[in-house]
């Protein structure tokens, strides 16, 4: 399975590079993570150290549950993070835990979307995943983004999360493998 991708693009936008996260991007992920237009809409709390972030990502990469990514432009300069989570094999499904593009200044330029395509290409193209979901928080305007990709409202868990002392609803999404196939053939037919 080739975990190393360059997405291609018809416009004139960069293109992007996923690969494995290495310890030294902890860095980058401690500066996204500590502003607040990163973690308004992720479970993250405010203040969380390096640390923090450091002993998070090797905890991470340990568990054979989990697969940590590092979204890169063409040119090399870091965009963002994946965190793919409860990778689970008797069920054959797994869970985008975290997506974000963590340079505001990068935000609505195509990256986030070119890293969900990857994601789901990922899991559908290079492996035989039946099933991948993600959750989002009520208001993260993200939300537009994974309908606009083929993600199905699936439910709404009331209070799931906790942030700085309040509970968020968590609104779950998901896509099987014949919602992508029918989508990827409609979209080579345009």
């Amino acid at each position: 399975m080739e975990q190393h991708e360059r997405m291609e693009r018809m416009d004139n936008s960069y293109k992007i590079t996923v690969r494995p996260a290495v310890l030294s991007d902890c860095q980058q992920y401690y500066e996204w993570e500590s502003a607040k237009e990163v973690t308004e809409f992720f479970s993250i709390h405010d203040g969380q150290t390096y640390d923090e972030v450091v002993t998070e990502f090797v905890l991470n990469q340990a568990d054979p549950e989990k697969e940590q990514y590092t979204i890169v432009r063409e040119d090399g300069k870091l965009l963002g993070r994946i965190y793919l989570g409860s990778i689970n094999r008797n069920l054959d499904s797994l869970e985008i835990f975290r997506i974000y593009i963590g340079d505001t200044a990068e935000r609505g330029k195509g990256y986030g979307r070119q890293a969900l395509e990857w994601c789901l290409d990922r899991a559908f193209r290079q492996d035989t995943f039946h099933r991948v979901y993600l959750d989002y928080y009520t208001g993260n305007p993200a939300q537009y983004l994974y309908e606009s990709i083929g993600f199905q409202h699936v439910g709404l868990a009331r209070g799931a999360c906790k942030k700085m002392g309040q509970y968020h609803d968590v609104n779950v999404m998901d896509m099987i493998r014949d919602d992508y196939e029918n989508l990827h053939i409609h979209r080579e037919l345009w």
